[in-house]
């Protein structure tokens, strides 16, 4: 079709040419067809090469916010270790330093052990009541062992249990700032899906799922 439509072109430049009588024109019509031919091919070809650019685009933009939440995901999760091994530790350092609380303090390493069972993922997180458990168990744990750390002056008065205090309150507000700084990365990636997904579908078809976030629970 785009032949005919050349050539009919080239047809009509010609008629023109010899009803105005120009005069010394010396291009041939094949030459003048060529061109038009090459315009039209090189019109096709750059099209082509926009679409692929788009969808390379895509998929770049994709495995970025992969990435991206992937890195969030580990330091989140990294935090979220520290907090449980610094109130492991600080539970050893007060065995023998709160002998009246010995009963209390068995009881909070047993729950500090199925608090490390209740560990959230990416993928068990979609499940509210999950995070709701894990959260429950982990602030009364620390609540409660900040209690026993600065009820009693003398326990305090250790360096070792006063450097673990201070990262238990750290990281666990640092977790609530990764937790947020995921649950924006996730709301970009998931809008992003939604938008792409017919083009996203000849990239990843079959994990093109929408992460869950921390703020719907």
């Amino acid at each position: 079709m785009i032949k005919n439509k050349t050539f009919n072109l080239a047809a009509r430049i010609e008629s023109i040419i010899m009803k105005s009588n120009i005069k010394n024109f010396t291009l041939p019509i094949a030459l003048i067809v060529s061109i038009l031919l090459f315009g039209c091919g090189r019109s096709t070809t750059s099209l082509e090469k926009t679409n692929f650019t788009h969808t390379d685009s895509l998929m770049e933009t994709y495995l970025s916010y992969q990435d991206t939440l992937l890195q969030s995901w580990n330091m989140l999760i990294k935090d979220e270790q520290t907090r449980l091994d610094a109130m492991e530790a600080s539970l050893n350092h007060l065995l023998p330093l709160a002998t009246s609380e010995a009963s209390q303090l068995a009881l909070l390493t047993n729950r500090l052990d199925q608090l490390k069972q209740l560990r959230i993922t990416q993928k068990t997180m979609a499940n509210p009541y999950v995070v709701e458990e894990y959260d429950f168990a982990s602030s009364s744990l620390v609540s409660e062992l900040l209690s026993i750390m600065e009820s009693d002056p003398k326990i305090m008065s250790d360096k070792n249990i006063a450097a673990l205090l201070d990262k238990i309150k750290s990281t666990d507000q640092q977790i609530l700032l990764y937790r947020l700084s995921y649950d924006s990365l996730a709301i970009e990636f998931n809008s992003f899906i939604e938008k792409n997904k017919k083009f996203l579908k000849e990239i990843d078809e079959k994990n093109l799922e929408k992460r869950p976030v921390f703020s719907a629970k």
